[in-house]
């Protein structure tokens, strides 16, 4: 569910040329497409459990970023982090409950 969702998304953020929100939905795809190609070397399948835990990973990784730039002065960064967690804090919410 939550991939068909991110692909529903990536065509109307294609369609409203929300190019920010473009990038950080394609990423997240990639980065759950790697999860897939991992889990085919053990004999297993994708589930939706696997990608939410893709993008739990990618909400940790997007606060410990925003606490380095911080902490490294460069506010310019830690806006664009801060941004992308709202995007992926949003699906979190709709699907983490779901699998959990």
């Amino acid at each position: 569910m939550l991939i068909e969702q991110l692909k529903n998304d990536m065509k109307e953020a294609m369609k409203s040329k929300d190019s920010f929100k473009l990038s950080v939905i394609r990423f997240l795809l990639a980065q759950i497409k790697n999860k897939e190609i991992e889990l085919r070397s053990e004999d297993r399948s994708l589930e939706e459990s696997d990608a939410v835990s893709v993008l739990k990973k990618q909400i940790k990784q997007r606060n410990q970023s925003i606490e380095l730039y911080s902490k490294g002065n460069r506010h310019d960064l830690v806006e664009k982090e801060k941004l992308e967690l709202e995007v992926l804090n949003a699906y979190y919410e709709k699907f983490a409950p779901a699998v959990e």
